[in-house]
């Protein structure tokens, strides 16, 4: 179930109630975003492949929950990257992979979780703000209403590919913002490339 089939809220009201077929999806959906997060963290294949059941072990046994997060992606990634730096802590790696890496990962608490999710929507909402209008309109369009490429399209009263186009330069542009404001030392910028895959 991909593409204009997948419908996130519909997935995970069913997860609430225990579908097995739904979690499925669900895994599917979302296994290679969580494997190459895990893999761009912990640079082992092993660890990243172990890391991916964890977070997916979790998720359903807070499948009551689900359905109160209003944003998937970014709170999978947390869990994601809180899983990998405690299997980075763990191993005799650490302070290889650390040196390695841009921006420090935080001790895993309610806080730091917080203090990311905010940071992150406060920059892009601020980059998105700084957009041409016609990116502008079509990013809001896809993120804030979730509407479909043709949807869109028809919004916009343009084709679908110029919409695509749109939509590519506004990631270009977001991307370059959140560089500019060294936003890889809160993880912003990890977070937003992992927020842009349900783009169409």
């Amino acid at each position: 179930m991909k593409g204009s089939q997948y419908n996130e809220r519909e997935i995970v009201a069913r997860i609430a109630k225990g579908d097995e077929s739904a979690f499925a999806v669900f895994f599917r959906h979302h296994y290679q975003k969580i494997y190459e997060v895990g893999l761009m963290l912990t640079q082992t294949e092993s660890v990243a492949e172990e890391l991916v059941q964890d977070v997916f072990l979790k998720v359903w046994k807070q499948q009551e929950q689900l359905p109160a997060i209003t944003d998937i992606p970014s709170w999978l990634f947390i869990i994601a990257r809180n899983d990998a730096y405690k299997a980075l802590r763990r191993s005799t790696r650490l302070k290889v992979v650390l040196e390695t890496l841009e921006w420090p990962l935080p001790v895993s608490n309610e806080t730091d979780e917080q203090i990311i999710y905010r940071n992150y929507h406060e920059l892009v909402n601020k980059a998105v703000s700084q957009l041409p209008a016609r990116q502008q309109m079509a990013w809001r369009l896809s993120r804030e209403e979730g509407l479909k490429r043709e949807e869109i399209a028809s919004r916009m009263q343009i084709r679908p590919d110029t919409v695509k186009e749109h939509l590519t330069l506004a990631v270009k542009n977001i991307r370059q913002f959140l560089e500019t404001q060294d936003a890889l030392l809160i993880g912003a910028e990890v977070i937003f490339l992992w927020s842009i895959h349900s783009l169409n």
